[in-house]
C-alpha cells in the first residue's frame, strides 16, 4: 500500500509539474503575442484595440529594472521577426522631458544658482513679440511670451521602424508618455 501510495503522489507530482510547465509555456506564449501586439500597436499609434498592448509596455518599462520594450516576436513559421528597430530612451531633465500641444513652442531654461543648484523653468507659449522699456539711452527690448501654459512632464519616448533600409520601411510617429500619469503623445516626424 505504502508503494501504491508512493507512485501515486510521484506520479501527481510528475502531472503537477507537467501542467505547471504547460502552464508557464502559455504564460510565456502570451508574453510573445504581447510582445507582438505591442510592436504593431506602435506602429498604428496605439488605436484603440490596443490598450491591453499599451498598458503592457507601459509595465515592463516601469519595473524596478526596466525592460525593453518588448521582445521576440515569432511569425507564422515560428521565426523570430526582426525586421525592426526602435529607438527608446528614459527621460528625466532637460527640454525633451517636457511636451507641449502641437500649436504652441517650449520655452526651457536651466540656471544655476550661486551655491550649485539648479533651477528648471519650462513653459508652452503660442508666440512673441518685442517690448521696449525704459527710456533714452536705458531703452531696452525684451521678449515677451504670450499665452502661456504648463507643458507636460514626460519620461519615455520611442519610434519603431519597420523594415529599415527597405522600400517597404515605414517609420511610426515619435511617441511620448508619461509612465506615472498615462500622459501619451504622437509626433509626426519625417
Amino acid at each position: 500500500m505504502k508503494y501504491l501510495l508512493r507512485k501515486i503522489v510521484k506520479f501527481g507530482a510528475i502531472g503537477f509539474l507537467g501542467v505547471s510547465l504547460i502552464m508557464l509555456q502559455a504564460n510565456e506564449s502570451r508574453a510573445f503575442d504581447m510582445d507582438c501586439k505591442v510592436i504593431l500597436c506602435i506602429a498604428g499609434g496605439f488605436p484603440a484595440p490596443c490598450i491591453d498592448a499599451y498598458r503592457y509596455m507601459i509595465k515592463r518599462i516601469t519595473r524596478f529594472r526596466p525592460l525593453p520594450p518588448f521582445g521576440f516576436c515569432p511569425m507564422s513559421n515560428g521565426a523570430e521577426y526582426s525586421a525592426h528597430n526602435v529607438d527608446y530612451k528614459f527621460l528625466s531633465r532637460g527640454p525633451d522631458a517636457y511636451d507641449c500641444p502641437s500649436a504652441t513652442k517650449l520655452f526651457y531654461n536651466l540656471s544655476y544658482e550661486e551655491h550649485g543648484q539648479e533651477t528648471e523653468t519650462a513653459f508652452c507659449y503660442s508666440h512673441t513679440t518685442s517690448e521696449r522699456f525704459g527710456y533714452g539711452r536705458d531703452q531696452e527690448y525684451r521678449t515677451v511670451y504670450h499665452n502661456q501654459s504648463s507643458p507636460q512632464l514626460v519620461n519615455f519616448q520611442l519610434r519603431i521602424t519597420i523594415e529599415p533600409g527597405t522600400e517597404d520601411e515605414y517609420r511610426s510617429p515619435l511617441f511620448r508618455i508619461n509612465t506615472a500619469t498615462g500622459y501619451f503623445s504622437q509626433h509626426n516626424l519625417q
